[in-house]
């Protein structure tokens, strides 16, 4: 019997951006049996629980105020940084997997994991106070100079640069007065949760028939129980949490179960939402191999069927007919097909080309337009379409070896689902909305490049490049869905007319779609070295809103056309935003000794060595669905409803030491 064990931990009180805690642990064990030559058993357990502070995205405005390590998630609490936005993650996985060598050329795995835990992401709720964020756009100097309010703007300005963080203070004082007053608390502290139990059993099965010929298969099964609900982990100071939706219509709509109405919630109670999702998925897999001198090949075929459905524990007000009891079941049949080969020209060049095409089921997640309040499926849902090839140049030499690729990726009838509180709605309507966008197609199409040349025994110099254009490929379908009606702009049962999204040739934001890399590396015989490396970045976009590319953008309440609408300062306003390029250098090396039995090795980086400030990524906010509402805002000198963006860190540093023995 052999028996395995690592652990580790990982801890920082603080990383670049404000406020963002990091604790992480990881446990792997591991015992294994060979019962015969022909039979061996297997036990694995591994564990990686972490908490970590998130960061938030800002608009330019508040980088302009507090600069790029600015954190609006946190606030001073007893002399201590405390983030309301913690995601927390523990899901242990257990697999006990038999291994059966049928003979010399055939071999049968079978393998059961189970996986379960859960999934944390905490945040304020506040049904009964202010929105606590200390960068809410009421608090910000644009939002009283869009009304040239210039004292109050200062003030604004001024409370912001002195501290700019969550308030605990008064968070906790004034659940404490309504604790005092017998009254519910006005905030609370909570978690989104997903508890989720995964089986998977599957079967591998490995046959050589000779030489040159092998076959590969897999049958594989999941089941899947996701539990989501909300639960409150403080009442900060308070006696108790009303649950219900105070921006709803009438009071039965404000329950968020109708069940259990006017429910005071405390610490560890679920409220808000509670649903499960299940799904039973079973994939069959074959792959056939062909290896000879000059040429290797392989043709693989894969079917699936997925079923799946949501089950509602509340009954919620606004969807009352359809939020309790189980969804209609989705079933989905799929399959893919992708085959490859090697051509060996000599054995310094090789030539290797791959195609796939599968079809996959929509996620989960994409299935349900609001799964947190009722059983509602996305509209003619369809599974992915993806095609996908690559051909690439190998040459492998004493002294260079390099690698050309070029890839073209297609995917279809994709689905995407947003979040978000919109204003100019069928002209002048407001509303928290869910956007469901369908039948997206995008496009993928790019060179890359990677270069080594060993110009010494100690001296190695290292090149890449990738270059891309990743688009939208079509004009896809995109409704609203909401919990309020007859608006409008929604039907009674709070869905939108169909729109059409003008997305065609938008850049998809994917990060760089240029990177260029070139460095070097010097290994030391005395067991010493280091490396550094240039890194260029280009071609980066800000995600863009797709409602306002749609009708509603230019109609107005009476279904015309804005009297104002000007063609010219509307493409101006929907410009696609383009991020600076920008340049980062990184350092890394490391030096190792043996003294006596032990071995001690100590290795450290410096990351974007010149501190360079860049945006890494951002987002359009959707807040301004039509054109007025985006042309005013855009106007500003300071927008209150800017883009809002993730900036890259600064020179960050990595020290590790280890010692084995």
């Amino acid at each position: 019997m052999v028996f395995y064990f690592f652990g580790s931990r990982r801890l920082g009180k603080e990383g670049f951006n404000e406020g963002t805690s990091y604790n992480a642990y990881s446990a792997f064990a591991s015992i294994e049996k060979k019962f015969n030559e022909v039979h061996s058993l297997n036990f694995t357990g591994i564990f990686t629980p972490n908490r970590r502070g998130k960061s938030s995205p800002n608009t330019q405005e508040v980088f302009d105020l507090k600069g790029i390590a600015y954190n609006e998630y946190w606030g001073f609490l007893n002399g201590n940084k405390l983030n309301a936005r913690i995601k927390e993650v523990a899901e242990p996985i257990l697999m006990l997997n038999h291994f059966w060598t049928i003979s010399e050329k055939a071999s049968l795995q079978t393998n059961i994991s189970y996986q379960f835990g859960n999934i944390g992401n905490s945040r304020i709720d506040f049904n009964g106070g202010a929105n606590p964020s200390p960068s809410y756009y009421q608090k910000l100097p644009s939002y009283f100079l869009r009304t040239n309010n210039l004292a109050e703007a200062y003030t604004a300005q001024e409370n912001f640069l002195d501290d700019g963080q969550i308030n605990w203070r008064t968070i906790f004082d004034a659940n404490v007065t309504t604790a005092n007053t017998y009254s519910n608390s006005a905030f609370v502290l909570y978690e989104d949760r997903n508890d989720d139990k995964l089986i998977t059993l599957n079967s591998i099965y490995n046959l050589e028939i000779n030489d040159n010929f092998s076959i590969n298969s897999k049958l594989e099964y999941k089941q899947l129980k996701s539990e989501n609900f909300a639960e409150v982990i403080d009442l900060l100071g308070g006696n108790g949490y009303l649950d219900v939706n105070n921006f709803a219509a009438s009071k039965a709509q404000m329950q968020n179960d109708l069940q259990n109405p006017d429910r005071i919630v405390g610490v560890g109670e679920k409220f808000k939402y509670n649903f499960n999702l299940n799904s039973t998925v079973i994939n069959a897999f074959l792959q056939a191999q062909f290896k000879y001198n000059k040429l290797d090949f392989f043709a693989a075929l894969k079917i699936s069927n997925s079923a799946s459905y949501r089950e509602g524990l509340y009954k919620n007000g606004r969807f009352e007919n359809n939020s309790l009891g189980n969804s209609e079941k989705l079933n989905f049949t799929n399959y893919g097909f992708k085959s490859g080969a090697t051509y060996k020209i000599n054995g310094r060049n090789i030539i290797n080309a791959n195609f796939g095409y599968l079809t996959q089921a929509p996620t989960l997640r994409n299935s349900f337009s609001n799964s947190r309040e009722n059983n509602n499926l996305v509209d003619d849902l369809q599974s992915e379409k993806i095609l996908t090839t690559d051909i690439s140049y190998i040459r492998r030499s004493p002294v260079i070896t390099a690698r050309l690729t070029g890839y073209y990726t297609s995917i279809k009838d994709a689905t995407e689902i947003s979040f978000y509180f919109a204003d100019g709605l069928g002209g002048d309507n407001t509303a928290f909305v869910q956007e469901i966008l369908s039948g997206i197609e995008k496009r993928q199409l790019g060179l890359e490049l990677g270069l080594e040349a060993q110009i010494t025994a100690t001296l190695k110099l290292k090149g890449a490049a990738s270059v891309g254009s990743f688009v939208y490929n079509n004009n896809p379908d995109l409704y609203l869905t909401s919990d309020i009606s007859n608006t409008g702009i929604f039907d009674e049962n709070g869905r939108s007319k169909n729109y059409t999204s003008n997305l065609k040739n938008y850049k998809i934001a994917a990060g760089p779609h240029n990177a260029y890399s070139i460095g070097f590396e010097y290994r030391d015989p005395d067991y010493w070295w280091v490396g550094a490396t240039t890194n260029f970045f280009s071609n980066t976009y800000v995600d863009i809103a797709p409602l306002t590319r749609t009708s509603n953008f230019y109609t107005d309440s009476d279904g015309l056309s804005f009297s104002n609408y000007n063609t010219e300062i509307a493409r101006e306003l929907l410009k696609q935003e383009k991020f600076d390029s920008y340049k980062v250098v990184n350092i890394v090396g490391g030096k190792s000794y043996k003294i006596k039995k032990y071995y001690i090795s100590v290795f450290a980086t410096i990351n974007n060595l010149l501190n360079k400030e860049y945006k890494s990524g951002g987002f359009e906010q959707g807040r301004n669905a039509n054109y007025n509402e985006l042309k005013a805002d855009k106007s500003l000198a300071k927008p209150v409803f800017g883009n809002k963006y993730w900036y890259g860190r600064g020179t960050t540093y990595f020290l590790n030491l280890n010692i084995s023995f």
